[in-house]
């Protein structure tokens, strides 16, 4: 790792708690490549309407009310000369074309990270557990058309989405957790052994089950913004 690393700007605050969790895991992995040496990082908190989460969440309505507060967020960290730019939510890299011509700096995509991830780890078959938008828009399957994405029924899904949109308002975890333990149950008697956790608010919140390897998109984004400095 170069002796004058660049500034990591991060897009935060959707949720803020996998935000914090980001920026914590950002800093013990790169004092683990770097002899102790933390990363110069900058986040730009962005203050979301309750309302306007609640219908993402929950009813998958007004997304596009998101762009102007994410290249307005991208913008302020350019100016304040980040080098390369993150947003660790996966639900609204719906807007990632719109980040990255918004900026002149390299945008890390959680999208594209966790797709050669899986290409790396020659995966052709994962459960997909994320939020009503992002497994509607499955951007994942766009980068890696090979691979089967294999996701919860309609029922479990809204369940996920309820329980989601509480703990994005509460921080209240238990109907979270157990969505997300009755989604697993149901992956495994799919015959599901891979799960792509893909939604950062469900960071350290899954169950640890011994026959399905759980792969957390914000641990991933972790070691590709790292691999960036």
């Amino acid at each position: 790792m170069e002796k004058y690393m660049k500034t990591i700007g991060i897009i935060g605050g959707f949720g803020p708690e996998a935000t914090a969790q980001f920026y914590l895991q950002l800093i013990k992995q790169c004092r683990a490549v770097s002899d102790g040496q933390q990363p110069h990082i900058i986040v730009r908190n962005v203050s979301v309407p309750r309302k306007l989460e609640h219908d993402a969440l929950v009813l998958g309505k007004n997304l596009d009310q998101f762009a102007p507060l994410l290249t307005s967020a991208a913008k302020e960290l350019e100016r304040a000369e980040a080098d390369i730019i993150t947003l660790p939510c996966n639900t609204l890299h719906i807007h990632e074309d719109a980040i990255r011509t918004s900026v002149r700096v390299p945008f890390v995509s959680i999208i594209t990270a966790s797709a050669q991830f899986l290409r790396t780890k020659n995966i052709i078959r994962v459960g997909l557990l994320g939020s009503r938008v992002t497994i509607q828009n499955n951007l994942f399957k766009q980068n890696t058309p090979d691979i089967t994405f294999i996701t919860v029924d309609q029922r479990l899904q809204k369940q996920i989405d309820r329980a989601l949109d509480l703990f994005v308002g509460s921080q209240n975890p238990v109907r979270l957790r157990a969505a997300l333990t009755d989604a697993l149950s149901f992956l495994t008697k799919n015959g599901v052994h891979d799960l792509l956790l893909a939604c950062t608010d469900f960071h350290c919140l899954c169950p640890n089950k011994t026959n399905i390897r759980v792969h957390d998109t914000l641990d991933i984004l972790v070691h590709a913004t790292i691999n960036m400095l």
